[in-house]
Formats: structure tokens, C-alpha cells, sequence
């Protein structure tokens, strides 16, 4: 019994108690998390190439930083209100 509750209580933290915390389900908080994830890859290699070939991409990095930056902001503050 006791393995159960505490298998039971190491899932909850490491799955559910934070997107509960966000007000999201686990799937709701995977979605979020792939979405900036992808794009924040996306971002990654266009600061790669820009390092390599200045004149490419010259402000695709810090745009898509903004923009990461004001959407995880405004979907702080729907949570707050």
C-alpha cells in the first residue's frame, strides 16, 4: 500500500502538480511546451546562421525573442485576471 501512495504522490509532482499550478491539464502544458520549444529552436538556428552569415537573418533571433517574451507574458497575465 505504501509503494502505491508513494508511486501515486511521485507521479502527481512530476506530471500534473505544475501544469495544475498554470491552470492547464498535463496535455494543455505539453502543447504550450512543444509550441515555444519549437519555435524557440527555430530561433536558435537562425542566431546560428546569422553568426556564421551576418547579412541573414539579421533580426529574425531578437524578433522571435519578442515575440516568445510578449506571448508568455499576456498568457501569464489571462491567468492572473
Amino acid at each position: 500500500m505504501f509503494d502505491y501512495l508513494q508511486s501515486n504522490y511521485v507521479f502527481r509532482c512530476m506530471f500534473l502538480q505544475h501544469p495544475e499550478e498554470q491552470s492547464m491539464t498535463y496535455f494543455e502544458h505539453l502543447k504550450h511546451a512543444c509550441f515555444y520549444g519549437i519555435q524557440s529552436l527555430g530561433c536558435s538556428l537562425a542566431f546560428i546562421v546569422h553568426g556564421f552569415i551576418p547579412c541573414l537573418f539579421e533580426k529574425t533571433g531578437s524578433t522571435i525573442v519578442q515575440h516568445l517574451h510578449n506571448q508568455l507574458n499576456k498568457t501569464k497575465k489571462e491567468k492572473t485576471n
